[in-house]
């Protein structure tokens, strides 16, 4: 299949395998991912996300009142920072108190750089919705590990539990439909290669945290 008869979601997902994948088999997200993590680092975790989120989620609240793109892809329980706060609370962190790692403000730095693009923000908010899909799997191997229940403490990475697979298929479709242009869909693409490395960066960060 050429670039040009692929859906905006096929071409985001193939173009940006590579980063996906060394998200995915991070130290740091491998630890994470099997519960082998110290749960301060898990809240560690939280608190970055929390400062990822909360920077992107301004900027897309922001581009609404003008993006119809971004109304038409991105609905309210999209925006992940009430789960965070919900999730920081129960761990007893302020999330004002919270200061970002190096990783975390740079990729907070590129956030901002972006504002101007709906097109580029809804790249970036496509990878932190789409990590939904994986992130639901671990809390329940997070719950025997950390003494956890459904709920607080896990609301962020299971936002939408039994509805994951139907609001992942809604939100996939929605995309394919609004009908990006191809400096657009450039642009979705850099800016979801961007988060990925985001990513990357902060488990750097973290993982040198746990074993300094």
């Amino acid at each position: 299949m050429t670039e040009e008869t692929q859906s905006v979601m096929q071409r985001l997902r193939e173009s940006t395998r590579d980063l996906h994948d060394a998200a995915e088999h991070h130290d740091f997200q491998r630890a994470f991912a099997q519960g082998s993590l110290p749960k301060d680092r898990y809240v560690s975790y939280l608190e970055q996300m929390y400062l990822v989120h909360k920077s992107l989620e301004q900027q897309l609240r922001k581009a609404a009142e003008t993006s119809e793109a971004v109304r038409s892809v991105v609905d309210e329980r999209q925006y992940q920072v009430p789960y965070l706060v919900e999730d920081l609370e129960f761990f007893e962190v302020d999330p004002d108190s919270i200061e970002p790692l190096a990783g975390t403000q740079r990729l907070i730095d590129e956030i901002e750089q972006m504002a101007a693009q709906p097109a580029s923000l809804l790249g970036l908010h496509y990878v932190l919705e789409g990590s939904n899909n994986g992130s639901r799997f671990i809390a329940r191997g997070l719950m025997p590990a950390y003494g956890l229940a459904p709920g607080p403490g896990l609301r962020y990475l299971d936002p939408y539990g039994d509805e994951q697979r139907e609001r992942w298929q809604a939100f996939r479709a929605t995309m394919d439909e609004v009908g990006f242009s191809q400096e657009d869909s450039d642009r979705l693409l850099e800016a979801a290669r961007h988060m990925f490395q985001g990513i990357v960066y902060i488990s750097d960060d973290l993982l040198a945290e746990a074993v300094s």
